[in-house]
């Protein structure tokens, strides 16, 4: 289980799928997405098995984009990754599992 952005770092490299339990955009949840690039900004992600789709298509075909930010913005629960905004409202941005982690 991932207990900290270290280890989630470490883990998407591997390129894993990952499913999405909570997010600002409605419409994400539920999503599983492949990663495709984890370097040491953010990583990006398409969805599994939609090469068509428009989070897919994003960034020259690499998918969409999330950055690292602090580790403060982070937490890990449950086997549950979660990133939230900084400053006073801390909202949260996405929040997945990763299903097939090395």
């Amino acid at each position: 289980m991932i207990k900290n952005l270290n280890q989630l770092k470490k883990s998407l490299k591997g390129c894993p799928r990952l499913k999405i339990v909570g997010h600002c955009r409605p419409e994400c949840v539920g999503q599983v997405r492949h990663v495709t690039l984890a370097n040491t900004q953010g990583f990006y992600s398409v969805m599994d098995g939609q090469p068509e789709h428009r989070y897919s298509q994003a960034n020259g075909g690499r998918g969409s984009y999330l950055a690292w930010d602090k580790a403060s913005s982070w937490t890990f629960a449950n086997g549950i990754c979660s990133i939230y905004e900084q400053g006073a409202d801390h909202r949260l941005i996405m929040a997945f599992r990763v299903l097939d982690a090395a």
